[in-house]
């Protein structure tokens, strides 16, 4: 029997590989524009992930068509890289909007059968600027340590229904998401990993009990000595890491 799987952000380079590379699911691709997606799988839905009443509506649909969701992936993200002070705040309320509300909003609509039949697992595509913030990326940041926050919390509420929670921590990803910034890319070099890559770590743990990704593995080894030497770490991305 197939399971269900539900993405959100469906038209990303990471949803994208994700679908090229999993099989045994009927793929349910949620996405603001699903014309490139034809093709690709015959569930798709369109939906504004800025617009509450549209979610839970979309989200309502697919329950009563599918059922249960085997695995939620809330890939849905949306980033602004400028000085804090030249950020608008309808601007930062559109990050948390995308980043953290949808998926709150989504993961709520599916949870409740997921708990009902002990089984289930929500992926969250977080960043690794949830641990190591740096210049420019105030309200990214900000919503990608929300992100975190939540999925550890719901993670220990959900210890004994069986449904797994798992958040990915991405440094810099040769996608589409830096196409306003393709100087990034070319400054972080050789420590850039392809979407390829990534899904292919979230495929391989669709069915662990693995808590958190954090790719690449470089970004992980700063990652723990952010942790234990904070004011360091600091200093050395002041100097280094502040390149967007």
């Amino acid at each position: 029997m197939m399971k269900n799987m539900v993405i959100t952000g469906a038209t990303g380079d990471i949803a994208r590989e994700i679908i090229n590379q999993v099989t045994g699911y009927n793929l349910i691709l949620l996405s603001r524009h699903t014309e490139s997606l034809q093709g690709v799988s015959d569930y798709l839905y369109q939906v504004d992930l800025s617009d509450e009443t549209s979610i839970m509506q979309t989200c309502q649909e697919i329950s009563q068509k599918f059922g249960t969701i085997d695995v939620l992936i809330n890939n849905a993200g949306y980033g602004m890289f400028n000085d804090f002070l030249s950020e608008g705040n309808k601007d930062i309320r559109q990050v948390f909007e995308v980043n953290v509300f949808a998926m709150m909003t989504v993961t709520k609509a599916f949870l409740p059968d997921m708990i009902a039949k002990k089984s289930g697992k929500i992926i969250n595509i977080a960043s690794i600027a949830s641990y190591m913030a740096t210049a420019k990326t105030t309200s990214y940041a900000a919503s990608k340590f929300a992100v975190r926050g939540f999925s550890n919390a719901l993670r220990q509420e959900l210890y004994t229904a069986n449904v797994g929670v798992l958040v990915v921590n991405t440094g810099p990803v040769l996608t589409k998401f830096h196409a306003d910034n393709p100087d990034y890319l070319s400054r972080v070099g050789k420590h850039a990993v392809t979407a390829e890559y990534v899904a292919k770590k979230i495929v391989n743990n669709l069915e662990t009990q693995k808590m958190e990704l954090n790719i690449p593995w470089q970004f992980n080894i700063s990652r723990l000595f952010a942790t234990v030497f904070p004011e360091l770490t600091e200093k050395i991305t002041r100097r280094f890491f502040n390149l967007k």
